[in-house]
């Protein structure tokens, strides 16, 4: 599962240089084709998850919403927190995952790739990152030990992937990690956690957007 959600980052790279020809024609194609696959794992994975763990409940209230909004709210203390004892300690609020996201969306990359990492920070690391850090390992892996278990566990693992460059930017996530669990298993039910996700990545996307688009500042 891990291979097929490195999928898309993989076939973009393989249009990239396409996209740097500036051809509107063929980039537009090539635009639609990664937005398929990307739907084609993302259906493939979602629906593996929910025949293993019969967690088929994907409405969304507005209850249900404002649950999410408030638990993102406890995941920008975390952050506050975090980056400011970066800032004291090592002169660097930003974590390296965040330095390397926003060097992907530079003036001299093109507008069919921005899109695509927009996509890609707003939609699919929310949806395939929720399943394949929390949902799969859980119902797979731990479905019959403590919840803090898998809490733990898949919070380390999903820290590591996040390319954390300091002790501090590495508890940050693991922590962020471990309240986007604590919103999954609480309910069992896995979009809780992606709407969390969704809320936490979604306002950085805009900013990086806007930032490509109109040489808006990042800092």
């Amino acid at each position: 599962m891990l291979l097929l959600n490195d999928v898309p980052t993989l076939v973009l790279n393989l249009f990239e240089p396409i996209f740097n020809k500036k051809s509107n024609g063929v980039s537009i194609i090539l635009f639609l084709c990664w937005l398929v696959i990307l739907g084609a794992i993302i259906w493939f994975i979602w629906r593996f998850y929910q025949n293993k763990s019969h967690d088929t409940d994907i409405s969304l209230s507005k209850k249900d919403i404002w649950r999410a909004f408030k638990i993102f709210l406890i995941g920008r203390v975390i952050v506050f927190i975090g980056t400011g004892l970066m800032q004291l300690i090592y002169g660097d609020a930003q974590s390296a995952n965040d330095d390397a996201i926003a060097q992907l969306f530079g003036p001299n990359q093109t507008i069919y790739y921005v899109l695509i990492m927009t996509i890609i920070v707003a939609v699919k690391a929310p949806i395939l990152e929720e399943l394949i850090f929390r949902g799969l390992p859980t119902t797979l892996l731990f479905k019959n030990m403590p919840y803090w278990v898998p809490m733990i566990l898949t919070s380390l693992a999903f820290s590591a992937v996040h390319l954390s460059s300091n002790i501090i930017s590495f508890a940050m996530y693991a922590a962020l990690g471990a309240l986007m669990y604590w919103a999954y298993c609480s309910r069992g039910r896995i979009v809780d956690s992606m709407m969390v996700h969704f809320f936490n990545n979604i306002l950085g996307a805009i900013m990086l957007l806007l930032s490509y688009l109109f040489g808006l500042p990042l800092s």
